[in-house]
């Protein structure tokens, strides 16, 4: 007994860092189109054609992905990915032909699916010291030394690609080794769900879990979907506007000054939102979407005026940051309240779940979104995001009805 509560403290403790350096290959990112296109030789379809094949590819592997993950547990699902981050790192870097960079991204993109599973890990471990409350604060917590650590390597990796193309990757494959060395010294400990017997007691109470979790998955695709291509058009939609006042050397200017405060702003945001989650528990999607929606507001305001330059980048810029500020709260929330709410043996359905739909939205509102502008501006974007913030709103105030009424 005793000896668990160690291994159980020490996982706990050291997870933060585990997840943050394992939650993207952070050396890659800043550099990811430069290194593909000029090192490696893609070109732009060539790199939506490894997208899209990835993002399918994750999509009809989940039957398969769960059987896997409930065949060999949580820990070593946790392993398995972390193992594949670091196959992929290492695809990345040493293949050559372009059917070998796409096997990189498919492995990549399956790596997350397993990691996922340290969410259940996480929750499992707080829940059998009963501490289960401060899943939020723990995660938290990571999206905090993940941000900080990005802005770190963001400049870092730029330097080190101009002094050689492949040193990020070097210092990226480095990295995943340690992780994955690093994850033998997380622990699992198996719990019952707590909300088992309540569940098969009242067939009321299995109707309102099942509409739970439909509305959390369907909250989570939704969010993700728009966080994602708010923030991808968003940064194109500003570029446009400034180069009606300014030349392209000075749009780039003040497009990589947002950008770099936009990071801040996501670290900021973090912070911020963890401490109003104390007070706001079940209304923390609410506040966060509303958040949201004003981002989209306002960069749509901003668009329209054009009697000060000045006032459209700070009303634009600041829509944008909101956005990046909102990002990893609606996903920590929304895990959290999917393992609250979930049967043990449900927990690791909902969470792939999670991932398989937030793929599938990604995917077709990437398609849509392209669709659209081969006929119109990306104003029409903007609005459409607006409207999805707003049908966001109504999800996620169903959700805190059902939550404020689950038993």
């Amino acid at each position: 007994m005793e000896q668990n509560i160690k291994k159980i403290n020490r996982s706990i403790k050291i997870q933060p860092l585990f997840s943050a350096f394992s939650d993207d290959l952070i050396f890659l990112v800043p550099i990811d189109t430069l290194f593909l296109t000029i090192t490696k030789g893609l070109n732009a379809s060539q790199i939506q054609f490894m997208t899209m094949l990835s993002l399918m590819i994750g999509i009809l592997s989940r039957r398969v992905l769960l059987n896997l993950s409930n065949k060999i547990g949580n820990i070593k699902s946790l392993r398995l990915g972390s193992l594949l981050l670091l196959i992929s790192a290492i695809i990345i870097t040493f293949g050559k032909q372009p059917i070998i960079i796409y096997v990189y991204r498919v492995v990549y993109e399956l790596a997350f699916m397993f990691l996922a599973m340290s969410l259940i890990v996480l929750k499992d471990n707080l829940q059998y010291i009963n501490k289960g409350n401060e899943y939020f604060k723990i995660r938290n917590k990571t999206k905090i030394l993940y941000s900080t650590t990005t802005m770190v390597t963001t400049l870092l990796s730029g330097y080190l690609f101009n002094l050689n193309n492949y040193l990020p990757l070097f210092a990226q494959i480095v990295l995943c080794l340690i992780m994955f060395i690093m994850s033998f010294l997380l622990y699992d400990v198996e719990t019952e769900s707590k909300n088992n017997d309540k569940v098969k007691k009242d067939s009321n109470i299995v109707k309102k879990f099942v509409g739970i979790n439909l509305l959390i998955i369907l909250s989570f695709a939704i969010s993700t979907t728009i966080v994602k291509l708010g923030q991808n058009n968003s940064k194109l939609f500003m570029q446009y506007d400034f180069q009606k006042f300014l030349s392209t050397e000075m749009v780039t200017y003040y497009i990589t000054i947002i950008v770099f405060i936009s990071r801040i702003a996501r670290l900021l945001g973090n912070v911020v939102f963890g401490k109003v989650y104390k007070k706001a528990n079940d209304k923390m999607n609410i506040i966060i979407t509303v958040f949201l929606t004003l981002a989209f507001v306002l960069l749509i305001i901003g668009h329209y005026i054009n009697f000060s330059f000045v006032y459209k980048v700070i009303i634009m810029s600041t829509g944008f940051f909101l956005i990046l500020a909102t990002r990893d709260s609606f996903k920590l929330y929304l895990e959290d309240i999917a393992l609250e709410n979930t049967k043990k043996e449900e927990q690791k359905k909902i969470l792939i779940d999670m991932q398989v739909y937030m793929k599938i939205f990604s995917l077709i509102g990437s398609a849509i979104f392209t669709l659209i502008l081969l006929k119109y501006e990306l104003i029409v974007l903007e609005f459409i995001l607006l409207g999805m913030c707003i049908i966001e709103l109504c999800i996620n105030s169903k959700l805190y009805k059902l939550l404020k009424t689950k038993w």
